[in-house]
């Protein structure tokens, strides 16, 4: 043992921990993604405008379909245009945006190894089960779904609001006037393919996972992003039961960490109408479950019930493959 040490062996050679320890970029600040989430959402909202309103000049097609309003006699040209142009929308909107925001932030800075679909948990496909699980979820909250909606209608609102839920409605009852299967095609691409991909990108790959990370109680991050979720569809008449389908997509993705298990039950959740629709073939009358389906409260108690039922029984069968593995 050397009984007088060099007093610049400290500084020549720098004590190497048991362990080696390698650097990793600190994850980006919640406030800077949702910043970024915000500030991408109206630039390409700008964009999709920008190229919508070229495509109506150049096409010579109705400026009034820019204003986002279709006549209850819009013809099936006009009901195309209309469709495509809510599709560039959306699609730039909700998938362009809140997917570059991902890959922009999430492009290896959590992990050794670049994967953004580690970040969102799309990596891998949900089984059969979860899966069936997940739409069936969807499918006990009908009815309680509904009667939000009846809550939601003795809530106060402006005029203003309901003008604009009213104009949204007549919009949407005239695209699932569906005269042929491609139309029906069409509509299940915009009203339940493209929100399913674009708004759990940007809700719940975005919005809640940012939550999560500041919001210490995940209930209260759960309930926070599916409020933003339902606020910013901007149909307030609908805003319970958007909020508690919101709530249940949320906790379908946090409780099965996979992004394709509330994707798929956001596809079935929105193609019902359309399917409904289609089937029934009456293009005279469209029927909307919320304002003409009358629930009666026991019928919603028992719909909670089987929720709760539902949501337990994915708890356990989570539980089981994650012990399995």
């Amino acid at each position: 043992m050397d009984e007088n040490p060099n007093p610049l062996d400290k500084l020549q050679r720098p004590a190497v921990p048991e362990q080696a320890v390698y650097w990793q970029p600190a994850e980006p600040k919640v406030r800077v993604v949702l910043l970024a989430l915000f500030a991408s959402c109206i630039f390409f909202a700008g964009i999709a405008t920008i190229i919508c309103q070229l495509i109506v000049q150049w096409g010579g097609w109705n400026e009034g379909l820019m204003t986002g309003l279709l006549g209850a006699d819009a013809t099936e040209p006009e009901r195309w245009q209309m469709r495509f142009l809510l599709g560039v929308q959306h699609f730039s909107v909700f998938c362009v945006a809140g997917f570059l925001t991902v890959w922009l932030f999430y492009r290896g800075i959590t992990k050794p190894v670049p994967g953004w679909a580690d970040y969102l948990r799309s990596r891998q496909g949900p089984s059969w089960s979860m899966a069936g699980l997940g739409i069936l979820l969807l499918l006990v909250s009908v009815p309680l779904v509904l009667y939000s909606f009846q809550l939601n209608k003795m809530l106060p609102l402006p005029e203003e609001f309901r003008a604009m839920e009213a104009q949204a409605n007549g919009t949407i009852k005239s695209l699932l006037r569906m005269d042929h299967f491609g139309e029906f095609l069409g509509n299940m691409a915009l009203i339940a393919l493209l929100p399913a991909l674009g708004e759990e990108i940007v809700f719940r790959g975005v919005v809640q996972q940012q939550l999560m990370r500041r919001i210490a109680n995940p209930w209260w991050a759960l309930a926070v992003s599916a409020a933003v979720f339902s606020f910013f569809h901007f149909q307030f008449e609908g805003f319970l039961p958007r909020l508690l389908l919101g709530f249940l997509l949320g906790w379908l993705y946090w409780q099965t960490r996979n992004f394709w298990v509330p994707v798929i039950a956001h596809f079935f959740n929105n193609g019902i109408q359309v399917m409904g629709q289609y089937a029934v073939g009456d293009n005279n009358s469209v029927v909307d479950l919320e304002k003409d389906v009358h629930v009666p409260w026991f019928v919603a108690l028992l719909s909670l019930f089987m929720v709760v039922a539902t949501m337990r029984l994915i708890i356990r069968l989570n539980t089981d493959s994650t012990d399995e593995t």
